[in-house]
């Protein structure tokens, strides 16, 4: 029986080498299946990060848009506010100046000649007390109800920018 395996060592031998080549070779075609799928699948990692890229800048440049165009807008208004208060408080002073006068005018016997005199050197005639005042106070109340709504509406626009900011 030696005899016999001494014989069939060729063949064995050459059987394993035959089953190795084949081994090694059938396992080539996978291993660069699996090459070309990792090549693939990263060349698409790269195309998906470049898009994702281009789209977050898209949001950043957007982003910075809004923000520029707020800034603008809240600077606009803080200026038209100024504008409105100024124009409240130089309204506050003639009011409050008509009111010394309406004062003077309607009691000409107290301040005797502190009245205005018209060109022609005769005194001005006084109003009525009542009815000078009561205009008046309306005035005063709608220039009070429009700084209010003023103020209201750059209250609302500062809430509906800042989060935004």
């Amino acid at each position: 029986m030696s005899v016999l395996l001494l014989k069939l060592v060729p063949y064995l031998a050459a059987a394993a080498v035959f089953l190795g080549i084949g081994w090694y070779a059938g396992g080539l075609q996978p291993k660069a299946a699996l090459a070309r799928l990792q090549a693939s699948d990263a060349q698409t990692r790269a195309v998906e990060e470049s898009q994702a890229l281009k789209a977050v800048q898209a949001q950043l440049t957007q982003a910075q848009t809004i923000a520029a165009n707020n800034s603008q807008t809240v600077e606009k208004l803080n200026a038209e506010n100024a504008q409105v208060v100024a124009d409240r408080d130089g309204t506050l002073a003639r009011v409050r100046r008509l009111e010394q006068l309406l004062e003077l005018a309607s009691h000409p016997a107290a301040h005797g000649s502190d009245l205005p005199q018209t060109g022609s050197g005769q005194p001005i005639t006084p109003a009525s007390g009542t009815a000078g005042n009561a205009g008046l106070e309306q005035l005063l109340a709608n220039a009070s109800d429009e700084c209010n709504r003023n103020a209201d509406r750059l209250d609302s626009l500062s809430a509906e920018i800042a989060p935004q900011l």
